[in-house]
């Protein structure tokens, strides 16, 4: 069979570049290229998702049914639920005379009637009750309560807001978390340059946990009904979870969760996601029960995230790829749970957290949550909406400046007038006190400048095309070969590579420099470019090939130019050729 394949009865060893086959002609299960010179890259196929890891020339794998995308890691239109078996087909009312909404609906319908869920009504199930917003199928409620600091009972779902991920994935180094025993004292927090992630461990039997750094806590309310997920394992130790695994405080309050339901154990060494509901539900698991304006007052101010890292004496935790769903002010995908309140008079803001002018706020101390009622000056005068001091009339507060939609601002030499922000795609934007500059606030991700007209570091493009055409601001392809701590890393018009690292070049960092070889574009930083090791003496300077044999000099041989090539063959040649050649006449006939 060998002798079939290759016509000499040889096969290569040691293929490198994650090649395979008798020559060494192909690539191996997982990886693929468009060109038979190209290096082989990975497939990436999905797990859950495609039928194997094996992917076509352009890096297209196989998907299961239900599911689609080049690494099939999406559900198609109509399905939901990437599981091992592919992705399940939307659920359909079981009575043809029914026409209710699936998200809206608890069962199947009852005699020609759709079984709506608590906070959805509507023959078709298809509308939230009064006081609630966000039909969501997620949702066992079907809808969330209006929040709106408690205010109103009227809003809607903003179409302002786009989802954002807050992420730590430990990529360069521990990303600001922290280790400390349960008493709070530090404990020791160590980053793996090789998998990636933080781990900390415990030669007692007191519990080590993770501490979550300030981009995770502060005010978070638009992360409720969201999720909070990480990957976990524990090596060694106990593996029973406890009721206080993740731990949540702020705003005087502290809930807590299991890993896993009680009576369950962890798998040791295993990498696990664990992912948790943030709401009151009982579902979520959070301990005790708060009602659901303490589970938001607790996520407005959060100060604490901590996660658990050790079970038992010498035990070893492990964290990775932390996630929290949040939403942010700018275009992308939609973030539907962010409310949009319609405010009672006294009130304004999209929560309905602010006093409207001539209006202060009952009780400083509950913030937002306070009351706001009418200003008790002479003459019917302002006030500060938090202290309630009047203003003096020298503040000539007569002059009441207009309220601004999103996308336009007060003009300050005609403070009754708003005018649409130099802003592209119509952001908001603040007037500097200093300068009067107009400036843009929340540009989308990427994106920088006054104007919003400049790519930020990181990314390139040019977003207002002032110098050719229009080009939105993208992420610099440098594939991993860059600090991502380091500022400056490509050009932000042209997105060459200008800080390449692991001893790569090129405008994208994807070709090993001169005098190294190797696979610019492997995952682990040590399988990048290497020094070639080459003999000066026999070898043409600073080269050497990609599988690191060296480019030897007339006479020289050897995988590092390091023998003086041969002038005849060994004395064995002739005897070794002549066996040979009859092995083949042999095969011939």
């Amino acid at each position: 069979e060998l002798h079939r394949q290759t016509g000499n009865g040889f096969r290569c060893l040691n293929c490198n570049d994650h090649t395979d086959g008798p020559r060494c002609e192909r690539c191996q299960d997982g990886f693929y290229r468009q060109r038979e010179r190209d290096r082989c890259l990975p497939c990436h196929c999905h797990p859950k998702g495609s039928l194997s890891a094996r992917c076509d020339s352009s890096g297209r794998c196989s998907c299961k049914p239900g599911v689609t995308g080049d690494r099939c890691d999406r559900c198609l239109p109509g399905f939901h639920s990437l599981t091992d078996a592919g992705c399940t087909r939307d659920q359909r009312p079981l009575d043809s005379k029914c026409d209710c909404d699936p998200a809206g609906t608890s069962g199947p319908c009852d005699e020609g009637r759709c079984v709506c869920k608590p906070a959805v009504t509507g023959e078709r199930c298809d509308r939230c009750l009064p006081g609630y917003y966000h039909l969501d199928g997620e949702n066992p409620e079907g809808c969330t309560q209006c929040f709106c600091y408690g205010h109103s009972a009227n809003c809607r779902s903003s179409g302002d807001y786009s989802v954002h991920t807050i992420t730590s994935t430990f990529y360069q180094d521990v990303d600001g978390w922290k280790a400390v025993q349960r008493n709070g004292s530090p404990a020791k927090l160590q980053w793996s340059q090789r998998h990636w992630d933080v781990f900390s461990s415990a030669r007692r039997s007191d519990p080590v946990y993770f501490v979550a750094p300030a981009k995770f806590l502060g005010n978070q309310q638009v992360s409720y009904g969201q999720t909070l997920s990480f990957d976990y394992r524990v090596d060694r130790g106990g593996r029973h979870p406890s009721a206080h695994d993740v731990i949540l405080e702020g705003a005087g309050l502290r809930v807590t969760a299991p890993l896993m339901p009680p009576g369950k154990t962890l798998p040791c060494g295993i990498t696990k996601t664990y992912t948790f509901r943030l709401n009151e539900r009982p579902s979520s698991n959070w301990s005790p029960q708060l009602s659901y304006f303490e589970y938001r007052r607790l996520l407005r101010n959060l100060t604490a995230l901590r996660i658990r890292a050790t079970y038992g004496e010498y035990s070893t935790g492990y964290l990775d790829n932390v996630t929290l769903i949040s939403a942010r002010p700018v275009s992308g995908a939609p973030a539907p749970w962010v409310e949009q309140c319609v405010c009672p008079v006294g009130y304004k803001g999209q929560f309905c957290q602010d006093c409207a002018s001539g209006y202060k706020r009952d009780s400083a101390r509950l913030g937002p949550f306070g009351a706001c009622i009418p200003c008790n000056c002479q003459g019917g005068g302002a006030c500060d909406p938090d202290t309630g001091d009047c203003y003096s009339g020298d503040e000539n507060l007569d002059i009441e400046c207009a309220d601004c939609p999103i996308g336009f601002y007060n003009d300050p030499h005609d403070p009754r007038s708003c005018k649409p922000c130099p802003c592209h795609n119509g952001f908001s934007c603040s007037v500097m006190p200093e300068t009067e500059e107009v400036v843009c606030n929340n540009c989308p991700q990427g994106v920088t400048g006054a104007r919003c007209e400049l790519c930020a570091d990181g990314y390139f493009g040019d977003p207002f095309g002032e110098r050719g055409p229009v080009r939105p601001c993208q992420p610099c392809q440098c594939n991993n070969n860059v600090d991502p701590g380091a500022s400056g890393n490509c050009d932000r018009l042209t997105g060459r590579g200008l800080k390449c690292i692991h001893n790569t070049a090129g405008v994208h960092c994807d070709r090993c420099k001169a005098g190294y070889f190797g696979d610019p574009l492997a995952a682990n930083p040590e399988d990048k470019c290497r020094a070639c090791n080459c003999n000066p003496a026999g070898s043409e300077p600073g080269e050497c090939r990609n599988d690191g044999s060296c480019v030897c000099k007339p006479g020289f041989g050897g995988l590092n130019c390091e023998h003086a090539a041969l002038t005849s063959c060994p004395a064995c040649y002739n005897q070794v050729k002549t066996q040979m050649d009859q092995f083949l006449q042999q095969l011939q006939s």
